[in-house]
């Protein structure tokens, strides 16, 4: 039945896909083009024959000019590298930028075509058909254009010096499908799509450059160099007979006078890239593919500069490639695969039709791994061509799984290279490559910071586009290779290529075509890991001999999953030592979230079962997989101890320790013990517990915090909820009688509000938090007195914080609320930033305005302050953590945090028990080093005595200087050089001068590396 139903199923999708792919326009190019390596320039002309195979008659053509993308500011290419953090391209000069003109079509006939741009994009461009092509007919278009070739450090078309990577550079028609025309603007981050078609390009370069390019090279002449190039030994290479270092060998050799024009042919292809350095290494080797038999000559180009790694693996991982995709999907359609090294702004690696660019990997391995998933784009990106800009995952998802499958191949059992001190043992795995992209999936995932795999591409956040559309991906397709078996999963992927190659499918053809090879419903893969964010966990609950039917007793696992629905895993059965053998379960998902269910054993005797014991599933967590038939703890095992810090255990939970040392100016030398279960990936429930004893003041104090995320919700409006308790203990006073400290104990629960998609700017944060202050006192005189005294204080604070980290403009909005011991209190908090140049040099302004709702009748005590002193109202609620907290003389009092009134200089008459407000300035000097100047403004009521009584005025007040920032807000220093006049009185009156108003900020708070990865960005 199940099998009928597929059937019916398939016919149904077929007919659909059918519509969708009932028509494919072709686009056949003929471009002559020169290179200019002086002023990096091309100078070219394209004739442009586009057959029309649509329903449809076509009075217009809409071409993308993607080489406009580097003109000017503000491109789709700019907005979207900005949002990501990177401002090169913005803030490029003339010089560096790039782009396309000189365009002039004309057809067939000579007639002058009107042509102009898109509305809102340059790199997008519309000619208008003197004659419409009419549907089974063919139109030509010709036009010479220039391209200016921009700095290769911003994206994927470029030149460093005179090295050229030439891809996306010519006008070319956009996808006409079903839907319509895909115009899209060029984008760093979500890729192409592109018509199929012929390409015949000639090149015209300086005759000492070595050229790597799609197609199949039509000149004997520098075939035969090539192949001479190749056969010399690096050593040998009479281009680098200089007894000079590597590093002279990079430098790029004059130019000869002399050009030469090589000629590249290739059809069915949808692209056609290039890559020219005179530097380029060659070597050239073979590769004989599996079905046909049929050989490939595989090119690796590279610069002396990587020749260690490029030599050892380079055609070596092009002919391992070729073969492992060939056999899981089919036979390399092509003659040539070629690799070229070069450093690329794009990433790790970027693919073309027959050619792919490496940037600089550092090891064999990882060279092996990057060439291997960019030569597997020659099937995804190349041939299937799916429209990755909208379904990223059916291109880079689905070849980061064969990739996958590649490296288990060949890299079982090794190690991944990290520089993380402690971690190169944790990574250490049977199948590490699947181990590294399920930490990288896990890294928001657990955070409920990833996204469903069903996006456009542009709606990714970063992180989330390589943790997501690459590792998740992988994941979910291994979990399926898991439970169909090897040959089966090849069976699939084999007939979805065949039928697919050359024709652009859609996500629905693959599905059907997979559930017809498969003959099972995998609507859990494809609907449910693939389009949604949902987390996928599955534990067991119990382990017990049921009936089966009349009196006949089985053993029964009880298992409880939440998820998507109807997903399969594994069971593996042991008896002692030994494994019984895997059996695969299924839970019924709707309707039965969170209940249990009970999946019948082939067993009759077992000593404890674990699901996915071989970790190929997509569970979230696998810590309570594992079950004992017998025994006191039959769900749970000894967590494991280690020192420092190290990766989450699969089958149980670990306590972290490392002894702690810390100091303060009324504790002295304080030593402790750090214990704590944050690790990689994030914890649901987070612990840290930081004893210390202070040695001069004999004080047992530290602090400890724990925390859950509700970090699997399933919400509209609530991306996470934090619920947490803390409390901290230090000294505040000692000395030979006295001894004086406090204590914090700390409730809070946060709100994170929902964004959809996270890639949106803005984030809401809702926090309500609770502060109870014991504050304590002791004075022993010896044989004389002692008096202790406390005193208990305690706030509740509203916060809201709207915030958006533009890099060009980064904004954040606070208002908060603060009530507690007879008091209210309301101030709002704004902070606005002015990025101006390419290395985040920023003006920065901040305005703080206060005021008190009701007051407790002790002025000051939980006043408003100008600046952050570490003993006064400032910092009423002990949030900050201060070297010598209260010090008023030598080196820690002059420790400050910026809050409140900001200010730099320390001053008494900045204070308020009514209101005030201010306003600072910090602006980044553009030298290179962390300078900056910064001014203050403020104002806060004052009362005077008039003849006719008491009246109240405004008191202002002003600095300026310049500051040092390490590290910004966190480590700083500030000099203020100027002071307004009230001030300056009262330094005068104080005997103060300019080197008393030095102040730095130390934000120990903000260093907690038990936070760093819930603070890491999505």
């Amino acid at each position: 039945m199940l099998r009928l139903l597929l059937l019916l199923g398939a016919l149904s999708a077929s007919a659909v896909t059918f519509a969708q792919h009932s028509f494919q326009q072709r686009a056949d190019h003929t471009i002559n083009v020169r290179l200019d390596d002086v002023a990096h320039v091309l100078h070219g002309d394209e004739t442009i024959r586009y057959t029309n195979n649509s329903g449809r008659a076509l009075d217009t053509l809409w071409l993308h000019l993607w080489p406009n993308a580097y003109a000017t500011p503000n491109t789709a290419l700019d907005k979207q590298l900005v949002r990501m953090g990177e401002l090169d391209l913005h803030f490029a000069t003339p010089a560096e930028r790039g782009g396309i003109d000189s365009l002039d079509f004309s057809d067939a006939n000579g007639t002058k075509l009107a042509w102009g741009f898109h509305s809102e994009h340059n790199d997008i461009g519309w000619v208008k058909l003197a004659v419409p092509v009419m549907p089974g007919t063919t139109t030509t278009l010709r036009t010479p254009f220039r391209v200016k070739i921009p700095d290769g450090r911003f994206s994927r078309l470029g030149h460093t010096g005179q090295a050229y990577y030439i891809t996306q550079w010519f006008p070319k028609p956009a996808v006409f499908d079903h839907n319509g025309w895909h115009t899209m603007p060029y984008l760093t981050q979500g890729e192409f799509f592109c018509e199929f078609g012929s390409y015949d390009v000639s090149i015209t370069l300086p005759a000492n450059y070595v050229v790597g390019a799609t197609g199949v090279l039509q000149n004997s002449g520098e075939q035969a160099w090539m192949d001479s190039l190749a056969g010399v030994p690096y050593g040998d290479d009479h281009r680098f007979k200089v007894d000079v270092q590597r590093s002279a060998l990079n430098r790029f050799p004059p130019s000869v006078s002399a050009t030469k024009t090589l000629r590249y042919v290739q059809d069915d292809v949808h692209d056609f890239a290039w890559f020219a350095d005179k530097r380029f290494v060659v070597r050239k080797d073979v590769a004989t593919l599996p079905d046909s038999q049929r050989s490939v000559t595989v090119w690796a180009l590279f610069t002396p500069k990587n020749a260690e790694e490029w030599e050892a693996i380079g055609t070596r991982s092009l002919v391992n490639s070729l073969v492992h995709y060939s056999e899981w999907l089919g036979d390399y359609p092509y003659a040539v695969c070629t690799a070229v090294d070069g450093t690329i702004s794009a990433g790790g690696g970027m693919e073309y039709p027959m050619i792919t660019i490496i940037g600089d990997m550092g090891d064999e391995q990882a060279l092996d791994n990057v060439i291997a998933h960019e030569v597997g784009h020659n099937w995804f990106q190349g041939i299937l061509a799916s429209n990755e800009r909208d379904h990223p995952w059916m291109d880079e998802g689905m070849n980061s799984f064969v990739e996958l499958t590649y490296m288990r191949r060949h890299y079982a059992g090794s190690s991944m290279n990290i520089a993380i001190p402690g971690l190169a043992n944790e990574l250490r795995s049977k199948d590490p490559h699947r181990l590294q992209s399920e930490l990288g999936y896990r890294l928001n995932a657990r955070r409920n910071l990833d996204q469903g795999l069903c996006l456009h591409s542009a709606h990714y956040t970063g992180t989330n586009y390589g943790t997501n559309v690459y590792m998740k991906s992988a994941l979910a397709f291994d979990h399926l290779l898991a439970f169909l078996g090897e040959a089966d999963m090849q069976r699939c992927m084999r007939a979805y290529y065949a039928e697919y190659k050359f024709r652009h499918p859609a996500p629905a053809d693959v599905q059907r075509v997979f559930e017809r090879e498969s003959d099972k419903d995998l609507n859990w893969l494809f609907k449910g890991f693939l389009c949604t964010d949902e987390k996928y966990r599955v534990k067991a609950v119990s382990l017990d001999r049921r009936l089966l039917g009349g009196a006949e007793e089985r053993m029964h696992l009880g298992h409880r999953a939440k998820g998507p629905s109807k997903v399969p895993f594994p069971i593996t059965g042991y008896l002692g030592a030994d494994s019984l053998g895997t059996v695969w379960a299924w839970n019924h998902g709707f309707g039965h979230q969170g209940r249990t269910e009970y999946a019948q054993l082939p067993w009759p005797e077992v000593d404890r079962v674990r699901i996915d014991a071989g970790e190929r599933t997509l569970d979230i967590d696998r810590r309570n997989n594992t079950l004992r038939s017998s025994g006191l703890f039959k769900r749970t095992a000894a967590p494991r101890f280690k020192f420092l810090a190290g990766l989450e255990q699969q089958d149980r939970g670990s306590v972290f320790f490392t002894p702690a040392i810390a100091a303060n100016g009324h504790d002295g030398l304080q030593v402790g013990l750090l214990l704590h279960n944050t690790t990689f990936p994030s914890q649901r429930t987070e612990w840290v517990v930081a004893p210390l004893y202070g040695l001069g003041s004999g004080h047992l104090g530290g602090a400890a915090r724990i925390e859950h995320h509700f970090d699997r919700l399933r919400s509209r409006v609530f991306q996470n909820i934090h619920l947490g308790l803390s409390a901290r203990s230090a000294s505040t006073f000692h000395d030979h009688f006295a001894h004086a400290w406090y204590t914090k104990l700390q409730p809070s629960l946060r709100f994170d509000l929902k964004r959809d998609p996270l890639s949106r700017p803005w984030t809401h944060t809702v926090t309500v938090r609770g502060v109870h202050l014991a504050l304590g006192s002791r004075v022993e005189v010896p044989e004389a007195l002692s008096i202790t005294r406390s005193e208990e204080r305690t706030y509740a604070e509203l916060s809201y914080t709207a915030q958006d980290r533009h890099a060009l403009s980064p904004t954040a909005v606070t208002p908060e609320i603060i009530v507690g011991n007879g008091m209210a209190r309301a101030a709002v908090e704004l902070r606005q930033g002015f990025t101006y140049n390419d290395r985040k040099d920023q003006l920065r302004l901040r305005l703080f305005a206060g005021t008190f709702l009701s007051k407790d009748g002790r002025g000051l005590r939980t006043g408003l302050e100008a600046w952050g002193l570490s003993w006064g109202p400032e910092d009423l609620l002990f949030d900050h953590a201060y070297l010598e907290r209260g010090a008023t003389e030598r080196l820690l009092s002059r420790q400050f945090t910026k809050q409140q009134g900001g200010f730099k200089t320390p001053f008494l008459q900045g204070g308020s028990d009514t209101w005030m407000a201010a306003l600072n300035m910090e602006f980044d000097l553009p030298i290179g080093i962390p300078l900056s100047l910064f001014a203050s403004a403020g104002a806060v009521p004052i009362t005077r005595i008039a003849p006719d009584g008491r009246t109240t005025s405004t008191a202002g007040y002003a600095e300026a200087g310049i500051g040092l920032q390490l590290m910004r807000d966190v480590i700083e220093v500030w000099v203020p050089l100027y002071v307004s006049e009230r001030i300056a009185d009262e330094e005068q009156f104080l005997d103060r001068g300019i080197a008393d108003r030095i102040r730095f900020v130390f934000a120990l708070e903000k260093l907690d590396p038990t936070r760093l990865l819930r603070r890491v960005r999505p």
